[in-house]
């Protein structure tokens, strides 16, 4: 059964040109990333915010496609159809999420590593892209619980991408004021990206930062977990599951 699940979400990935856009575009931001620092295009505070902005965008990106692949299947009333078989509705949902989320770490590992711009360990490099795809739930169920077709996914795809531009202004506060932004789920990844770029001046004692990596990994993992878990319960109770 795991595997023909397996090959259908495969399937439905590779039939829709804007989910399988979203499958290959975060592969090719770290492919372009590598370029543009090679070339000294994103030079200075830019490869901070580059570095930041590459771990996120595996796990935005694998989450909407989640998201729009989970409006097939309410369009194509697959969720309907599930409620009369041997598999549990909320079993395949989350099957849907982990294939994504898994995607979604492969890539965000492969561009934190391909682009270098940042020089950390495989250990490290394998925590960000796994905060950085716990995005996927969060995406992918916020996207279900307000649109009704993809039309209405893709204002709401659209929305929630803001979220990305709260990293990009903290990342010029390092005090108190940083805070103003964590609400945002992908602040914390970012602040720990940059405490990983900022790392040799925070030895030098030239820079402070409110907390550690390990620090902002560990509040990350908890908020984006409790707002997943919370997007879930939207979204079951605005679809009726």
């Amino acid at each position: 059964m795991l595997g023909a699940l397996l090959k259908h979400e495969t399937k439905n990935l590779l039939r829709e040109r804007m989910t399988l856009l979203m499958l290959l575009y975060p592969l090719l931001i770290g492919i372009v990333g590598r370029i543009l620092l090679d070339r000294g295009v994103i030079s200075g505070e830019g490869v901070g915010i580059a570095a930041m902005l590459f771990t996120l965008f595996g796990g935005f990106a694998y989450g909407a496609m989640a998201g729009f692949s989970l409006l097939d299947d309410r369009d194509d009333q697959v969720l309907d159809s599930i409620r009369i078989s041997p598999v549990s509705v909320h079993w395949h949902i989350w099957f849907k999420i982990s294939f994504a989320f898994v995607l979604a770490v492969a890539a965000g590992f492969f561009i934190i590593r391909f682009s270098g711009a940042l020089d950390i360990g495989s250990g490290d490099t394998l925590l960000l892209a796994v905060l950085s795809a716990l995005q996927v739930p969060v995406v992918a169920f916020f996207i279900n619980a307000f649109a009704k077709n993809k039309v209405e996914g893709f204002v709401t795809m659209k929305g929630l991408g803001f979220i990305l531009i709260f990293p990009v202004a903290a990342y010029f506060f390092l005090d108190w004021q940083e805070w103003l932004f964590a609400l945002a789920p992908v602040h914390w990844s970012a602040k720990a990206t940059q405490y990983l770029y900022l790392r040799p001046a925070i030895e030098a004692g030239l820079v402070t930062m409110n907390l550690n990596f390990y620090q902002y990994l560990g509040i990350g993992f908890a908020y984006n977990l409790l707002l997943a878990a919370g997007a879930f319960v939207l979204f079951k109770k605005k679809n009726q599951l």
